[in-house]
């Protein structure tokens, strides 16, 4: 009794001293240095101290966050391979010179954006970048997607793991970054503004109407800067550009002030559509252009061509990003129809005439396990063919694919008291020993997404700005596969038959997760997770190709707004 009643006086001296002092001056309770960090900054999230990082536009030495969304930061990009050319999408080959390609790409000139020096991409070059170089000969083709990430967190991730402090370029640290692929290894940064944001999608009729009052997509680098790492002259005066449509009225008026005019930042779904397809659309579809056109992904091309095709990620399989790479709608949340599409299906998109029935991917992985949604919920959300059930997919779509009922896949989830890993293992070497493909469904009731590995390796999430914290039991932990258990698994199904092409989406969709919730702690952990992932590429076409016939693309859909005010304080953090 004693004992308790002490830790509780201590436990509110602590929350006491958290409330006063600023995040920077703390005392760390521990060697977890990261998760302490963001821990005391949820404590003193409304006050105006100095702390180590914050989120949003309101400078160093305030409130933690005025900002939980994305951003329209430059975005960094990684290639390994031979055949992944960079360098004839940027510098003097980036569009955002010539203002005739930048209206051909946007469909309007935007404001403030032809910049005859950029030496940036736009997003829309990489599915260039991937068709040439397939065109070259590229027989295994892997993109490494770290939703949400851009470059401020790739360096708090560095430096937090190294200790060691850089202030621009691509930094080191990282596998990503310090990979060199046989010499081949290039880097580059790219704009993933989309068309506009408002719209209203009929999902229904898939159609799609853009309104007078969307805003804009562009990009302004006299205020964002001609790089990821240096603002633009006018950026100081003018951080509220980086919000885009959530700007607030200071935001606003500080880009007024300077002459200039807010542009959009991009959706997950738009964005890795652009990556997909090449071309620029509005917010919040999935390979849906401005005039309705449904346009075929390069997935789709390299199916038809005979490639094997496969997605996997950590947060549910139909969400914006995997579905992008072979989906189609007018609407990201209508997820059962981009189940539908993505297991070949009959969905939506046939019901209305806007597309064939696709084969379905020959490998999908994911979570949405035991997420459900009400009949209610479901036809608002996901039209008249909603059914109530599964959220991500229809009980009965879950059925006809699974192989014991005569469908395509061998169907891998969580059983009671089994290692998720080791089974999804089994299940990828039965498909690959059958001839079937495989289809991965994890995650809880609870969460969906896989567990959060965080910034000092173990699997115990820091707060998030509201103040909760996840946490997961150790059955949990053990039937939950990682994500690199997920990419060998999907490999496994993709090399059946050595001599036949693949392509590989792979996502790490927890950072982006953990930056809506300014976690930074998190999304350290989601991005380390991811390099684990790639390190189980790496090792396969060491072992089984070279970076010949592969080609890997690490990069991300868009940034969100994470500012470090004290780069030692992460440097302390490493373990």
């Amino acid at each position: 009794m004693i004992a308790r009643l002490l830790h509780r006086s201590w436990l509110r001296a602590t929350l006491i001293l958290a409330s006063a002092l600023p995040a920077s001056a703390l005392p760390v309770q521990g060697a977890d240095r990261i998760k302490d960090l963001q821990t005391n900054n949820v404590a003193t999230t409304k006050k105006k101290i100095a702390r180590p990082y914050h989120f949003g536009s309101q400078g160093a030495g305030d409130v933690f966050s005025n900002h939980g969304s994305h951003s329209n930061r430059l975005i960094p990009v990684y290639t390994f391979g031979r055949k992944g050319r960079l360098d004839q999408v940027t510098g003097s080959n980036s569009l955002y010179r010539d203002p005739e390609k930048l209206k051909a790409l946007y469909g309007f000139l935007p404001e403030n954006t032809v910049n005859p020096e950029a030496e940036y991409a736009d997003q829309s070059d990489l599915y260039r970048v991937q068709r040439e170089a397939v065109k070259n000969g590229v027989k295994h083709l892997f993109i490494v997607w770290f939703d949400g990430f851009d470059w401020e967190t790739t360096q708090a991730a560095a430096i937090a793991k190294t200790g060691k402090i850089y202030t621009e370029g691509k930094g080191s640290g990282l596998i990503f970054q310090d990979y060199t692929a046989e010499g081949s290894a290039q880097y580059g940064y790219y704009v993933t503004s989309p068309t506009y944001d408002k719209n209203k999608p009929n999902l229904d009729a898939q159609t799609v109407t853009i309104g007078a009052d969307a805003l804009p997509g562009g990009y302004d680098a006299l205020i964002a800067g001609p790089n990821p790492w240096t603002l633009g002259p006018l950026g100081p005066k003018a951080p509220g550009y980086f919000k885009g449509q959530s700007g607030h009225e200071a935001d606003k008026a500080g880009v007024k002030a300077v002459g200039r005019v807010m542009h959009a930042y991009t959706d997950s779904s738009t964005s890795a559509a652009e990556f997909a397809t090449g071309v620029k659309a509005y917010n919040n579809g999935v390979n849906v252009a401005d005039d309705g056109r449904f346009v075929p992904t390069l997935f789709n091309q390299l199916q038809a061509d005979g490639w094997k095709v496969g997605t996997v990620t950590s947060v549910p399989f139909p969400h914006a990003s995997p579905s992008a790479m072979y989906a189609h709608n007018v609407h990201r949340d209508d997820y059962q129809d981009l189940a539908r599409e993505m297991l070949g299906l009959p969905s939506v998109v046939q019901e209305t005439k806007k597309g064939a029935q696709l084969p379905g991917l020959d490998v999908v992985m994911g979570t949405g396990f035991d997420q459900t949604i009400p009949e209610v919920g479901v036809k608002k959300a996901q039209g008249k063919n909603g059914v109530a059930g599964g959220l991500y997919i229809a009980d009965a779509d879950k059925a006809a694919v699974d192989v014991k009922n005569g469908g395509k896949y061998v169907v891998a989830q969580p059983e009671p008291g089994v290692s998720g890993g080791e089974a999804l293992r089994k299940a990828a070497a039965t498909a690959a020993e059958q001839g079937k493909r495989l289809f991965g469904l994890y995650g809880t009731k609870e969460h969906n997404h896989l567990p959060y590995q965080t910034a000092d390796g173990g699997f115990d999430p820091s707060p998030n700005l509201g103040g909760k914290a996840e946490s997961y039991s150790p059955a949990e932990l053990k039937e939950q596969p990682t994500l690199a258990d997920m990419t060998e698994a999907a490999l496994t199904v993709l090399t059946a038959k050595p001599a036949q092409p693949f392509a590989l989406f792979v996502e790490a969709g927890d950072v982006d997760f953990a930056l809506h919730s300014n976690n930074l702690d998190n999304a350290i952990g989601a991005v380390y997770s991811g390099e684990d992932a790639i390190r189980s590429i790496i090792k396969w076409v060491e072992t089984n190709s070279n970076w010949d016939d592969s080609l890997m693309i690490v990069t991300a859909d868009h940034g969100h707004y994470l500012v470090i005010d004290d780069l030692e304080a992460l440097a302390k953090a490493k373990p």
